[in-house]
């Protein structure tokens, strides 16, 4: 399934399934490119091959876990060696929750690698909203969400940026010249002795943004950090009959994601993370479409399967 915005393709759901992988659905990860950076969002036992079966680039810069559950950090180690394997001397950089740094000196000190690699950690504790890097056009923001582990929740947003209005110059008879590009810069022009106001020759292309929760339970909060995003993908671990499991293990129900969504009023909605036990039959996908109904979702909702491609940057 693919989400179309007309932009570059570059978000790929490498595994969709939850703590015990299937025959169709894989441990979580999600593959991002980020003005050119290569992104995990989580990284599951099996991520590295999900990424050859999809035609990926092996190349890893950053990795953004949620928790230290092992269904979404058992492949951290296997890009760590296939890394280390091709003498990589870039950075990685790993991003997670309290004791991620512990973490990754654990798998450090367990594994023998051939090679030193440099490896950079930052661990996230912050309960409200904050922006934690910056990669190239885009802002990655985090907060604290409720698991039965440290856990955190990620949203990602593409700057806005100015661009060249094509009507602008053909109604005013402007040809491309290098003379353009100041006025993506916002900066006014002389052109052919006549002064052309950035203002009057572009407009702002509002950034795109995509929010990642998975492992969590229901908070009010969690409505605020997704408001409005263009694509929220979330989990739907269980069935909304099963309440008291979900509440319990500290998981979304189907009825917890749809009602998430639509109180944000998220433009897409991607789910994932569902247990093993509705492998083979359409019990998730048939409350889906009974909650959508209940709750009008005017959005467009769709559950993610393994190498589903969504279109957005």
């Amino acid at each position: 399934m693919t989400i179309t915005y007309n932009l570059m393709d570059n978000i790929v759901l490498l595994g969709t399934g939850s703590a015990v992988p299937t025959k169709s659905r894989n441990h979580p990860s999600i593959y991002l490119n980020l003005s050119g950076s290569k992104v995990l969002l989580d990284c599951g036992e099996g991520t590295q091959r999900q990424i050859r079966l999809a035609g990926l680039s092996p190349s890893i810069d950053y990795i953004f876990l949620t928790h230290w559950h092992g269904d979404h950090s058992l492949g951290v180690g296997g890009v760590i060696q296939s890394l280390n394997m091709s003498k990589s001397n870039k950075p990685l950089y790993i991003f997670g929750p309290e004791g991620t740094e512990k973490s990754v000196k654990n798998i450090l000190s367990t594994y023998k690698f051939y090679n030193n690699m440099n490896i950079v950690t930052r661990e996230i504790d912050q309960p409200r909203e904050k922006k934690v890097v910056s990669i190239g056009n885009h802002d990655i923001y985090s907060m604290n969400v409720r698991h039965s582990v440290p856990c955190v929740g990620y949203k990602i947003k593409e700057k806005d940026s100015i661009n060249i209005n094509k009507d602008f110059l053909k109604s005013h008879g402007i040809k491309p010249s290098e003379e353009l590009r100041k006025l993506k810069e916002g900066k006014d022009i002389i052109y052919n002795g006549k002064k052309i106001k950035a203002s009057d020759a572009t407009y702002i292309k509002k950034g795109m943004t995509l929010a990642y929760l998975t492992d969590l339970i229901y908070e009010e909060k969690l409505v605020k950090f997704v408001q409005g995003v263009d694509v929220l993908i979330t989990e739907c671990t269980f069935s909304f009959t099963k309440q008291k499991e979900a509440k319990v293990s500290f998981h979304l129900t189907t009825e917890d994601a749809i009602k998430l969504a639509s109180k944000a009023k998220v433009k897409s909605l991607v789910l994932m993370h569902q247990s093993q036990r509705y492998e083979g039959t359409d019990i998730i996908d048939k409350e889906v479409k009974d909650l959508c109904k209940k709750y009008k979702c005017k959005f467009n909702t769709i559950m993610g399967k393994d190498l589903d491609r969504i279109n957005l940057w």
